[in-house]
């Protein structure tokens, strides 16, 4: 069972994300079916490509919490013939540090179940509240199991790139032919062309739709059919920004192609090339200007009030910092300035009261801006909206855009506000939010892309640096820029 890919979009796949396209089709298959269905799935692959589904079998369920990891090991354990599948799959791969924490799991499972006069398959998440010891015990082990993710999944993607024959099918140079579905989208004519786009973490299919002659004139978004409700709350989010004259991809059409079982939209092409490209070439002036062109556009966006269905900003906020600083404390990954950190997240969080719930890009810096002879040529990606407190958008300029363009980052700021300046607390906001982001960002990485976990953690101390370990709230890059 192979899968089709391009070899553009195999090259382009992240670790993980190669990992998780080479099992999508077997696991789409056996997913709710019987035993019976699913051992004829799996006797239909070859070694390494069962090696690959066993391994995952244990890994996806296992690396949530220590709770799971406890309780899936427990569950896989219990059926000697899935444990000796998950075993060889381990040794398969050379993932020894992971073979060495199940093995550890298996005797302080095998000890406690004898303790407990209880099989392995009796084993549930109350024992770690009842028992502190082995609570502890088993929360060492996810930390270690944790910190050698990045290895084991770095380990199986070198695997699949040297022996790609046995996981995929790479479809001819021009890539997955959706162009044989052009006439099921009435807005489309047979003569056009599409074009993969592969970049960005979106799970959305992308394609630059060109015609007859090769000009670029739509881009397409596909979408599983089980995103349909939140894609027609992006459609109607764009035309909301349309009426506000945002200068944005705008929406063309929305619909499904039931044959592929995929939804699609169809939005205006915006010419020109990423920021992030871009604003290197040009002088510090003209970033600078493009950075406030880019900052009134977002106050645009900010405009559009939050359907009165929305939870308070506060309380959302609060209910992320919860579930971030936990996945942080199970992650295994620690930063030096961890306790600082938390104390200054604390000692803030009142600020959120009362805030503003405004709709947000979510997600506003130079990888989704559109630069084009010298001056911005429209805003991209909307996908990721939310409705909150403007304020927040500006973290992505410190903690991405500053990368590539300090000049831009500051006139982003700049052009937002105007000549009225900035509001009171907007910089205690602002060293809020980028603080919060610093625990969700290690968790994130994490779950998209454990192999760049270094180059994040990397971001991480630069934004520490610029503000001092948060002793100033104005970061070094907006404070000591000369206009």
């Amino acid at each position: 069972m192979l899968v089709a890919m391009s070899r553009k979009q195999f090259n382009e796949l992240g670790d993980d994300e190669l990992r998780l396209a080479c099992i999508r089709p077997v696991a789409d298959q056996i997913r709710g079916k019987s035993m019976a269905v699913k051992s004829e799935a799996l006797a239909r692959l070859n070694r390494p490509q069962k090696a690959l589904f066993m391994f995952s079998a244990w890994y996806d369920h296992a690396k949530h919490s220590p709770m799971e990891l406890y309780c899936w090991s427990a569950h896989v354990l219990s059926q000697p013939g899935y444990a000796d599948g998950v075993w060889k799959a381990l040794r398969f791969f050379g993932a020894e540090t992971m073979h060495g924490i199940l093995e550890e799991l298996r005797l302080l499972l095998d000890l406690h179940a004898v303790q407990q006069g209880r099989a392995l398959s009796e084993v549930t998440f109350k024992d770690l509240e009842l028992d502190d010891k082995l609570r502890l015990k088993v929360e060492a082990c996810y930390r270690r199991f944790q910190a050698g993710v990045p290895d084991s999944l770095r380990r199986l993607a070198l695997y699949i790139r040297a022996h790609a024959d046995d996981f995929i099918s790479f479809l001819p140079e021009g890539g997955p032919d959706m162009n044989e579905w052009l006439s099921a989208i009435p807005e489309l004519q047979d003569d056009m062309k599409l074009e993969a786009i592969q970049k960005g973490y979106s799970g959305d299919g992308k394609y630059t739709v060109c015609d007859r002659l090769g000009q670029a004139v739509y881009v397409l978004r596909t979408y599983a059919l089980e995103e349909e409700a939140r894609k027609q709350q992006e459609f109607r989010v764009l035309e909301q920004l349309r009426e506000q004259e945002v200068m944005c991809s705008l929406p063309v059409a929305i619909g499904k192609l039931e044959e592929l079982g995929l939804g699609y939209m169809l939005l205006t092409y915006i010419k020109g090339g990423d920021a992030i490209d871009e604003l290197p070439a040009l002088s510090a002036s003209r970033q600078y200007e493009i950075g406030l062109q880019a900052g009134a556009e977002l106050r645009k966006i900010n405009r559009i009030e939050a359907p009165a269905s929305i939870e308070p900003w506060e309380t959302r906020v609060l209910a992320k910092y919860r579930r971030y600083r936990e996945g942080y404390e199970q992650s295994g990954v620690t930063i030096a300035f961890e306790e600082k950190l938390f104390t200054f997240i604390e000692a803030n969080l009142g600020l959120l009261k009362g805030r503003p719930s405004k709709l947000q890009h979510d997600d506003f810096h130079t990888g989704n801006l559109i630069v084009k002879d010298g001056r911005l040529s429209g805003v991209i990606d909307v996908n990721r909206f939310d409705w909150g407190d403007p304020v927040h958008e500006f973290l992505k300029a410190g903690f991405f855009s500053v990368e590539a363009s300090i000049p831009f980052a500051v006139g982003q700021i700049d052009g937002y506000y105007g000549e009225g300046g900035l509001e009171d607390s907007f910089w205690a906001l602002y060293s809020l939010y980028i603080a919060l982001t610093i625990l969700s960002s290690i968790v994130w990485i994490l779950r998209v892309r454990p192999e760049e976990l270094d180059d994040m953690l990397t971001r991480v101390n630069k934004v520490w640096e610029d503000h001092d370990g948060f002793e100033r709230l104005v970061p070094k890059w907006y404070s000591e820029y000369e206009r």
